[in-house]
């Protein structure tokens, strides 16, 4: 495989993609930096920002709105940019923050290496904060994003989501944010994940779905998983803990889990990392052989096996 990409969109060539939880009563921030410093691939960086609606509809990109010299680092309020765009949001709108060298100003499609990508994501982490209103609480998730749901990089589009916090109580909630994105403002295909509650004994609790458009975010609430299931009470009764496992087979979502507190506004926010910062192995075709044998086991039979005897039986 070449190293070279040909025909890539420079908005996308570090970009910072992020949840706008207007629709839970939060505003969003961002700090992001230029963290290569030096060496071949450091270069200055244009950052302008686009925004997409709750259901996924590109509303607008900006001019350029900073310029980052290798070592830079900047923290934009989406509220302040939101409000001089004269754009009210509504529901949990999508926000991506384009670092695009000078070098690349003004063009459409450009030639870049896998290798400078790698480098300038590797770099550096963006951290995403969230502002409850009007109460002010504060909480943030720092992460990096590499290019989503392109095949001239990962020809295998799937997520598996092994989250060990749901959390569930009288004033807590669980959410998890799936973000559908691309390496193109003209992608359109939706993701579908299915995904099980399970309790500590590995005992599948509830079962649900959800269907993310693209450049969307949907957010999967384990209190409102329960409830469908008439399982909550219960499910508080013997400790209010438990993990979501998750499986997408058409696409590569960006998961972000939230525990919420319910009164105060709180959130405790983390990102769930993929398998292979947990198995070395993990990738090609022992990507698509493990996610099948999950499947099988674990979604295509609603009465099949816990969850340790799934993990038993994959290793």
């Amino acid at each position: 495989m070449s190293d070279v990409v040909e025909d890539f969109d420079p908005l996308f060539y570090r970009p910072c993609i992020f949840p706008i939880l207007s629709g839970y009563s939060y505003g969003t921030a961002i700090t992001v930096n230029n963290g290569l410093r030096t060496g071949p691939h450091a270069t200055d960086f244009q950052l302008s920002l686009s925004f997409f609606d709750n259901s996924g509809q590109h509303v607008v990109t900006t001019d350029v709105l900073h310029e980052l010299a290798p070592g830079d680092i900047v923290k934009i309020d989406t509220r302040d940019v939101l409000k001089k765009l004269k754009i009210t949001p509504r529901g949990n709108m999508l926000g991506i923050a384009h670092m695009v060298p000078k070098r690349f100003a003004g063009q459409e499609l450009v030639s870049v290496t896998r290798g400078e990508l790698m480098a300038h994501v590797s770099s550096s982490d963006d951290f995403i904060e969230f502002r409850q209103e009007p109460k002010g609480v504060i909480t943030g998730v720092a992460y990096q994003m590499g290019p989503q749901n392109d095949d001239r990089f990962n020809k295998t589009r799937t997520t598996l989501l092994q989250a060990p916090k749901a959390i569930v109580t009288p004033t807590v909630d669980t959410l998890f944010a799936l973000i559908n994105a691309s390496t193109s403002i003209q992608y359109e295909d939706v993701a579908h994940m299915e995904f099980w509650l399970v309790d500590p004994a590995g005992n599948k609790v509830a079962r649900g779905d959800v269907t993310v458009p693209p450049w969307s975010c949907r957010f999967v609430s384990v209190r409102d998983l329960l409830v469908q299931n008439n399982l909550l009470d219960e499910f508080i009764a013997q400790g209010g803990l438990g993990m979501i496992v998750g499986l997408s087979r058409d696409s590569g979502l960006v998961p972000i889990s939230m525990t919420m507190n319910l009164e105060t506004g709180a959130i405790a926010c983390d990102h769930t990392l993929p398998p292979v910062y947990y198995f070395t192995t993990w990738g090609g075709q022992r990507r698509i052989e493990a996610n099948a044998r999950l499947y099988d086991t674990f979604f295509a039979d609603s009465d099949g096996l816990q969850l340790e005897e799934v993990l038993r039986v994959s290793a």
